[in-house]
């Protein structure tokens, strides 16, 4: 009878377990990253008889958690991909409005700038027209003010989501590594697996993704070590956290918050390395949306300037005098890289439109065509001939449409004397139209001066660098900030065209000194208002440009509206991706009531059989005594 007692006994410890086990299921329902517990009910060790083997009952052999790692891990890469195409397309579409809307937007601004220029080719001795021409292009000049300030916000903005993002991210590494310590303790003690702390700990990772992506590594005493996405850069390792930390880059004035780890004391640069969660689509909204269309907005704004700058030096004003600059011709200066060790701070390296400047030539005059210091056009500083001041503009056209949309960083290498020049955002070595790595040599051949991407870097003047020092350049995003119409006295727009005048008889005009046509000509005017319909930037590779100006505006809109539409598209895909994984792990991680009230009801009739066990067992055990006693 003691053995049926036991029986009795070990059982009802069992079916009590197992409807412990089933009301903890069905209290954590609601609860985030839960698994479904199930108690491992096992037949207990038999014992030998002297009739031979018999079952010695049940017992719970453990309380087993209903987990798939490999669908944990695809539930955690889904997940950050959602936050990251989720934050991005936020960014993106507050920015969309503001660069790419058709509603008072630059395109609006430009086209009524070109109106302007075509009402007064019509109507070239009216002082209004004239008038109207010097306001719209003030109107334009306060819009993108306005715009850049909007801009430099939005940057601002971004800095700070991304600083939030990082202290998020410490934060939560704090966590994961609290909850490591407690499961490799309770794992060291053995016994019954942490379910619980089990549970707590991937939901904490899957919120981890949701800021940065990460890869994981279970280690054998249970403990999960966590590597930035690439595997390159250890976030937690052997239970011992890295730091992250936001900072501004290592370019002096460029404003602009990175991501940083903490190496043995060294600050290692890992932006390049997040490329999911919600930091991801930040730092890629940055680069190829904020960046990517302000360095496009910025070609097609100084391909305006150095356009009407240049056609209207080719005319005359109502006085007779040869056009002088429209609006503030492009000079920038370099940033420098605040780990440099040289005396040159970037001020000296100016970038700027100089087409015509030739250092193997000698200095000719001192107007822009000519002087590599780019001074203003002094009042009647003229070309020899017409021929030579048509040559110029054909010229100054054509280095227009090499204009790209990117930024420079340039690297001193003291053993060749020269700067090397990269693609800032790529890293890439820039090459020239040969294929060669394009330099800008100290000495001869360049002596400090080189247009590149039609744009001449000036090096001339540079304070001594050394070895390895670097400097950014950020041309076409300056202009935002920099678009000034320097041109205030309506008399001074150059509407009139060249004289036709044939002073020497010879049947061409090409070798008449420059002279200004008839009081009333409209030519240079019409040529300024034709740049509207004219194609000058984004040349080919047989320099045949591609873009009128307003076309270079609608390219950067279109691909602010690609970006958009493309992260909306990525968006619904990683969200359904992200929904049938969570689908497919509540199918099988997931508490079903109706299984579990199943088991209540089963384990509760198990439990109370039991019971009965151990009654019927007490009462043969009284009928013993009760004979005996007889």
């Amino acid at each position: 009878m003691a053995d049926m007692l036991t029986i009795g006994t070990n059982a009802t410890n069992t079916f009590k377990r197992a409807l412990d086990v089933t009301s903890h299921n069905v209290a954590n329902i609601g609860t985030e990253g839960y698994n479904r517990q199930r108690a491992e009910i096992l037949s207990d060790a038999p014992g030998n008889a002297s009739v031979g083997f018999h079952g010695g009952g049940s017992r719970i052999g453990t309380v087993q958690r209903m987990y798939a790692d490999f669908i944990q891990s695809q539930l955690v890469d889904a997940n950050s991909q959602r936050s990251r195409y989720s934050e991005q397309l936020s960014v993106a579409k507050q920015l969309e409005g503001v660069v790419a809307g058709n509603d008072a937007g630059i395109q609006d601004f430009m086209q009524r700038l070109f109106d302007s220029f075509h009402n007064l080719a019509n109507n070239p001795t009216s002082s209004t027209a004239r008038q109207q021409v010097i306001s719209e292009s003030n109107n334009m000049e306060s819009m993108l003010s306005n715009m850049s300030g909007v801009l430099s916000e939005t940057q601002i903005q971004t800095n700070a989501q991304i600083e939030n993002i990082v202290l998020q991210v410490n934060e939560q590494l704090t966590s994961i590594q609290a909850i490591n310590q407690e499961v490799a303790n309770s794992t060291n003690y053995g016994g019954q697996p942490p379910n619980d702390l089990l549970d707590q700990r991937d939901e904490a990772i899957k919120q981890f993704g949701a800021l940065m992506d990460i890869k994981t590594f279970k280690q054998p005493d249970g403990r999960i070590e966590i590597y930035t996405a690439d595997g390159r850069y250890p976030l937690l390792n052997d239970n011992v956290r890295t730091n992250l930390s936001a900072s501004y880059s290592d370019y002096k004035n460029e404003q602009k918050m990175e991501v940083y780890i903490d190496l043995s004391g060294n600050q290692k640069m890992i932006s390049d390395s997040v490329q999911g969660g919600q930091l991801g689509g930040l730092l890629d909204f940055r680069n190829n949306m904020l960046d990517k269309s302000m360095n496009e907005l910025g070609v097609a704004l100084n391909g305006l300037v150095a356009s009407v700058n240049w056609q209207h030096y080719q005319g005359f004003d109502l006085n007779g005098d040869p056009g002088q600059d429209f609006y503030q011709p492009l000079t920038v200066n370099a940033n420098e890289r605040l780990t440099n060790t040289g005396v040159e701070d970037g001020t000296n390296i100016k970038v700027s439109f100089n087409p015509l400047y030739n250092p193997s030539t000698p200095v000719q005059g001192t107007n822009p065509p000519f002087d590599p210091a780019a001074v203003a056009p002094a009042a009647n500083a003229q070309p020899p001939t017409y021929g030579d001041k048509q040559t110029n503009f054909q010229t100054a056209m054509a280095e227009i449409g090499n204009f790209k949309a990117r930024e420079y960083e340039l690297t001193f290498i003291a053993v060749s004397n020269s700067y090397e020049v990269r693609d800032y955002k790529t890293g890439e070595v820039l090459n020239d139209a040969a294929g060669n790595p394009i330099s800008v040599s100290l000495g001869a051949p360049d002596n400090g001066v080189k247009n590149i991407d039609g744009l001449q870097f000036d090096f001339s003047v540079a304070l001594v660098p050394d070895d390895g020092d670097q400097f950014i350049v950020k041309p076409h995003q300056e202009i935002l900030n920099n678009f000034n119409t320097i041109l205030d006295a309506p008399e001074k727009l150059a509407s009139r065209g060249q004289s036709s005048q044939d002073t020497n008889n010879d049947g061409v005009l090409t070798d008449e000194v420059p002279a200004a046509a008839a009081y009333g000509d409209n030519v240079n005017m019409a040529n300024i208002a034709s740049l509207q319909s004219k194609k000058i930037l984004y040349s080919d590779q047989n320099g045949n440009p591609s873009e009128t100006i307003l076309g270079g505006y609608s390219k950067m809109a279109t691909n602010v509206g690609m970006y958009v539409s493309g992260t909306q598209i990525q968006l619904t895909a990683q969200e359904n991706v992200f929904n049938q994984v969570n689908d497919r792990r509540e199918a099988y991680s997931g508490v079903n009531l109706d299984e579990e009230a199943a088991n209540l009801l089963r384990f509760q009739q198990a439990y109370q059989a039991s019971a009965q066990i151990i009654q019927t067992s007490q009462s043969l055990f009284q009928s013993l005594l009760g004979a005996v006693r007889l």
